[in-house]
């Protein structure tokens, strides 16, 4: 399921959360984003919009990347995103792109915690660009 939604690297510890700490080893906090809203933007708005003025940041491992992207999108794997904020432009428009819409959320919150102002996230993610028979390249 977890690997469906995009997620890579997946390992089950069969014990579960509970088990873990019964083990003695440490748990850590939830980083606690801001309660921003980031807007959605659909295929069809998206497509009709200037790419020059935009970012297409796709945050979906490199070999989810390669099988299909959006035009013009860069690549940058989630797991990696927190190390390389520092290259975005802060002056564009940055929009997520993920599998199925379901981690840009949080990815975006993230993002407007790190100073950027114009944050928006497609909606349904590349499954949606890819129904509504719009063209990817490998």
């Amino acid at each position: 399921m977890a690997v469906d939604r995009g997620y890579s690297n997946v390992f089950i510890y069969k014990e579960g959360l509970l088990g873990w700490r019964r083990a003695g080893h440490r748990l850590e906090s939830e980083i606690d984003y801001p309660k921003v809203k980031i807007p959605l933007i659909s295929s069809i708005e998206l497509r009709a919009m200037n790419p020059a003025s935009m970012l297409l940041l796709d945050i979906r491992p490199p070999s989810h990347f390669s099988k299909g992207h959006i035009h013009g999108a860069t690549n940058l794997d989630l797991e990696k995103l927190h190390d390389h904020t520092g290259m975005l432009p802060k002056h564009k428009k940055l929009v997520l792109i993920d599998h199925k819409g379901k981690l840009t959320l949080t990815t975006g919150r993230f993002l407007k915690s790190q100073g950027f102002a114009d944050v928006s996230r497609l909606d349904g993610g590349f499954n949606a660009w890819i129904k509504n028979g719009f063209p990817a390249e490998n």
